[in-house]
């Protein structure tokens, strides 16, 4: 006779869902020894979801011959579904970041299809930016959920400081799978990748002249330049050298570059090797002015409003200047009159004074007329008033002086002076002419008249 069996169905795969529904029931033929059960129209769906299991158990014989029973030892079994799909998990960079705001930076982890389970991932953070300190720290894992094909990484609380720093990077690769469905593995073309974080901070670059120099010590100059913002990283600049002292000679020369540290907001170029020579020449400058950027964070750049500034070397050398009546004139000859005027040290300008002239001899009659002014040439500290065209006439007239006042210094160093106590003097121009006196009667005198004798 047929033996007629039920049975009940089980497994991971769903009945009706993953194959069609079974009718509960199975029958060996009469004559037969066996019959199968087939599992049908098994959907090929594209859902990860790994190999699933179909259970049949044999439950009672509802027909059969008496003798049949079922084998309690083997009354159950089991088959696979194979899938075929698979996955590839990657991570993709999808908003940067920004201090401004702040705004939250965003990675979004993509799985190529839908699962039935939980991915769950682990990854590792790099990148320039500090978590913990530029940004919250991040768990380490992320998990894409059942059904869904993504999942974002959100980099939070982002620190807005005032520290130039310029864009810093938070990089995440993905380094695991911790579990899933099988099938799903991580995408190594696209397992990692990074956002910025944008800096909001600038800062800008001035300098000032800060210390004068001076050659009485000698004094170093200094300039200071300032940085109006901490930075992360050194910034290097770049600068020219101007003014009227000379680099190499006034001063030690100057290598044209300055860094102001990390973490630091200034830096000092010193003007040092001042030459304390004995040389009367003004105060002379030292001129910097800033032209480029060679290193630094983004954000920072030059105040041009601030970009130059100068600094003074005083002079400690001066030097006095005194007028002496060397060589006296005279109307034999004649002989020229001469007065030397000296300057006690050398000075890199030209002096040049104002004078007046008096005594009893007559400028202009007795002699040729003065022009009032003369001048101390640098390259040598004196030059003489010549006492020129002196008129031998025939007139005696005895000595007469002509005297010669220095008056005011017109033009040259600052440091030279005229001495007051001699700033005057005189010489005389000496008459060659002389006369005799005599006596006669020229006249009678006569009573008639009378007339004067």
């Amino acid at each position: 006779s047929d033996t007629v069996l039920s049975y009940s169905v089980g497994g991971s795969a769903t009945e009706g869902t993953d194959y069609d529904n079974l009718s509960g029931t199975v029958t060996i033929a009469a004559g037969a020894t066996s019959e199968t059960i087939d599992i049908t129209n098994i959907v090929a769906d594209s859902l990860v979801e790994g190999t699933e299991t179909v259970t049949i158990t044999l439950t009672g014989i509802t027909a059969s011959d008496p003798g049949i029973t079922i084998d309690a030892a083997n009354d159950d079994d089991a088959i696979d579904i194979f899938d075929n799909d698979t996955a590839l998990v990657s991570v993709a960079g999808t908003v940067d970041g920004n201090e401004a705001g702040p705004v939250n930076g965003v990675f979004t982890v993509s799985q190529s299809a839908v699962a039935v389970s939980d991915t769950v991932l682990s990854y590792s953070v790099g990148g320039s930016a500090t978590e913990g300190t530029d940004y919250d720290n991040l768990s380490g894992t992320v998990t894409i959920a059942a059904g869904a094909t993504s999942e974002t990484i959100d980099i939070t609380n982002i620190v807005a400081d005032s520290l130039v720093e310029g864009t810093e990077t938070v990089t995440i690769t993905l380094t695991g799978i911790t579990a899933s469905d099988p099938g799903i593995t991580i995408d190594a073309a696209n397992d990692d990748d990074a956002i910025d974080i944008f800096d909001n901070d600038a800062a800008l670059i001035s300098i000032a002249g800060t210390t004068d120099g001076n050659e009485t010590g000698p004094i170093d100059g200094v300039f200071t330049v300032t940085q109006s913002a901490l930075a992360v990283s050194d910034t290097v600049i770049s600068y020219s050298v101007g003014g009227t002292a000379t680099a190499g000679t006034d001063y030690t020369a100057l290598s044209g570059s300055v860094t102001v540290p990390a973490g630091s907001t200034s830096a000092t170029i010193d003007v040092t090797g001042i030459v304390a020579d004995s040389l009367v020449e003004d105060t002379e400058t030292v001129t910097i002015t800033l032209t480029g950027i060679t290193a630094s964070d983004p954000g920072v750049t030059i105040d041009v409003a601030n970009d130059n500034a100068s600094i003074n070397i005083i002079d400690g050398d001066s030097a006095t200047v005194m007028i002496v009546g060397t060589t006296d004139g005279d109307e034999t000859g004649p002989v020229d009159g001469v007065f030397t005027v000296t300057r006690s040290a050398d000075a890199t300008s030209a002096t040049v004074l104002s004078y007046s002239v008096g005594g009893t001899a007559t400028e202009g009659i007795d002699y040729d007329a003065l022009s009032g002014s003369l001048t101390i040439p640098n390259s040598t500290n004196s030059v003489t008033i010549d006492i020129t065209g002196i008129v031998a006439d025939s007139l005696v007239e005895g000595i007469e002086p002509v005297v010669i006042t220095l008056t005011a210094i017109t033009g040259g160093n600052s440091g030279v002076t005229i001495v007051a106590a001699n700033d005057t003097d005189s010489i005389d121009i000496l008459d060659g002419d002389t006369a005799q006196v005599s006596i006669a009667g020229t006249t009678d005198g006569d009573e008639t008249g009378p007339v004067d004798g």
